[in-house]
């Protein structure tokens, strides 16, 4: 029987591709993140399934009836230990690769939002859900992996665009197709977009504004203070 791995391929849905691909590139970032923090072997690899299937498990749940994609995909996350595995295990030999990590995790967030909007879109949720879980989806894995390494997730920081650059990529991908633009536009336009705000505001150090709550200056609050 002849192998026609393009017809396979051509069966498998377009979401699932996007899935794949996005897992993919978010176990390695994970991965490059644990060892830039010199965990051994095990929180590599837990991190970097932290950061590839964090994200999509959030939006699945919140999905409710479409599966939750790592578990109907066990060889998958097999590939994606023994990916990560590697890495860890050829650390020494990535040591040119730490200075592209930012990049890395700017297009693993853009490829997230076109794996969340799309998905989004395709099970039917409307342009605003879409966009929501487009955003969910990206930053969803970098807060989990933020946590597990006991720093505050930097989605909820003032900075450089992330959270800003996974919403308007989420909206370049649901607005266009909401009027009828081909698939495949809007998917580069959301994976272009995502991808040069976060360089971008990095290079133009465009960033989020944060302050201090304002001071409560009152007899009552100081009493409250001293009891």
């Amino acid at each position: 029987m002849e192998f026609d791995l393009l017809s396979i391929i051509s069966q498998i849905p377009v979401t699932t591709i996007i899935d794949y691909l996005g897992v993919m590139v978010g176990v390695i970032a994970g991965t490059l993140f644990a060892i830039d923090r010199e965990m051994d072997i095990m929180g590599a690899v837990s991190l970097g399934l932290v950061t590839g299937f964090g994200g999509g498990v959030i939006r699945d749940l919140l999905l409710q009836n479409q599966g939750i994609f790592f578990m109907e995909h066990p060889m998958y996350v097999l590939a994606s230990i023994c990916l990560s595995m590697a890495l860890s295990l050829g650390r020494r030999h990535l040591t040119n690769f730490y200075k592209y990590l930012f990049h890395l995790d700017a297009f693993t967030m853009a490829w997230y939002v076109l794996a969340g909007a799309s998905k989004s879109w395709f099970a039917g949720s409307g342009a605003v859900i879409s966009i929501i879980l487009g955003s969910v989806t990206a930053v969803g894995g970098g807060a989990l992996r933020d946590i597990c390494t006991g720093e505050i997730p930097r989605v909820f920081l003032p900075g450089k665009y992330y959270g800003v650059s996974s919403v308007i990529a989420a909206a370049c991908y649901v607005i266009p197709v909401e009027f009828g633009a081909p698939q495949d536009i809007s998917s580069i336009l959301c994976v272009a977009v995502g991808y040069a705000l976060t360089v971008l505001s990095e290079r133009f150090n465009w960033h989020t504004h944060g302050g201090s709550a304002p001071r409560r200056d009152c007899e009552r609050c100081g009493e409250a203070a001293d009891e």
